[in-house]
């Protein structure tokens, strides 16, 4: 079904990359529903550059909590006196929630999170934004329970935040095709990859992305190093460093060759093994070559690398602590071939990851 009239939508999605990524489909899929909208997408500076490359998004508003005062009332008022046939809050920000609150729009969308704090020994329950607000102010909301260890909560969309976004709508009778991740590379960045790819990598190849998160898991460094070597032997590797940056990365950086990405020039130091090498600094589009290309992906669920690799149907092996799945699975895109090692358990992550790399 379309709808030909035109409507203008408002739309907050405030945070990092990969929560954008994670909502393509469903933009797509609006802007399908409403034939003849104007979508304007409110995004942060860090998920600008995949907002832009969007085809399904008409206009784009950047807010980052890091403006200067004044620039942040100009974009609150520039937004507040526009008018809008619909509203749209995914990111849960207060900025987001506030202009919508006040926005002028005929119908207003919104998630509520809703978490269990200890507030002076008393458990209670903390909605973001209040209750009471998305009753009077939002014709339709959703309740998320953010409480990652409770058992068959948010059972209307799965426990799931993608299906969460195509629920918001259906619970207006507002029915949308669901579809895969979206992720459109430039083509300049292609062209620096498949150069630097004929000259160095040359075959198939297993991308690993590490970011902080490693840096608390205790990894036994010899262990890894003897992993990624018994790999070297099928596959060539290739392991990507976070903008954060990671005292793991470093470790690896006195092993394997390194190649720095800094403004588009490569600067590079050559050791030993050649079919280990280390890549920082990409831009996000120069990243998503690497993972366009490569045969499986591992990362300890880093949301743009993460993302990114559905949007490629890569298969996907997620390196994580135990206690993190029940939160992280909120996040997987649906028809992936997903897997998950623990991270105290290196002897499952070879397992898997020479099972994709065998296929």
């Amino acid at each position: 079904m379309t709808i030909n009239k035109k409507y203008k939508i408002l739309i907050f999605r405030t945070d990092r990359i990969g929560d954008l990524i994670n909502t393509s489909s469903f933009l797509k899929s609006l802007k399908n529903y409403y034939g003849n909208s104007e979508i304007t997408l409110v995004c942060s500076s860090y998920n600008r550059p995949i907002a832009e490359s969007y085809k399904f998004i008409d206009k784009i508003v950047v807010y980052d909590k890091s403006f200067f005062f004044f620039k942040k009332i100009k974009i609150f008022i520039k937004l507040v006196t526009s008018l809008h046939d619909i509203t749209i809050t995914f990111d849960g920000k207060n900025f987001s929630y506030l202009v919508s609150l006040i926005a002028r729009a005929k119908h207003k969308y919104a998630i509520c999170f809703k978490k269990k704090k200890s507030i002076f020994g008393l458990s209670i329950n903390v909605f973001r934004p209040w209750i009471i607000l998305c009753k009077i102010f939002f014709d339709t909301y959703v309740i998320c329970d953010e409480n990652y260890n409770k058992q068959n909560v948010n059972s209307d969309f799965n426990n799931h935040y993608l299906t969460m976004y195509y629920y918001l709508l259906k619970k207006n009778n507002i029915e949308l095709i669901s579809g895969k991740h979206i992720f459109e590379i430039d083509s300049d960045s292609e062209y620096i990859f498949n150069k630097f790819f004929s000259k160095y990598i040359k075959k198939d190849f297993l991308s690993i992305h590490i970011d902080y998160k490693w840096d608390h898991y205790d990894i036994n460094i010899e262990r890894f190093n003897s992993l990624l070597k018994k790999i070297s032997l099928n596959s060539n590797i290739v392991i990507s460093s976070g903008v954060e940056g990671s005292k793991f990365f470093e470790k690896l950086k006195k092993n394997y060759n390194l190649y720095s990405f800094k403004d588009m020039n490569i600067n590079s130091s050559s050791l030993i093994n050649s079919n280990i090498i280390l890549i920082e600094n990409l831009s996000i589009n120069l990243l998503a070559c690497f993972l366009n290309k490569c045969t499986a992906h591992v990362s300890s669920h880093s949301g743009a690398t993460f993302h990114i690799s559905a949007a490629f149907n890569k298969p996907l092996i997620d390196f994580i602590k135990k206690d993190k799945e029940s939160e992280y699975a909120r996040w997987i895109p649906p028809g992936i071939d997903y897997n998950r090692a623990s991270v105290d358990k290196l002897d499952d992550l070879e397992t898997i990851i020479f099972t994709k790399i065998s296929n």
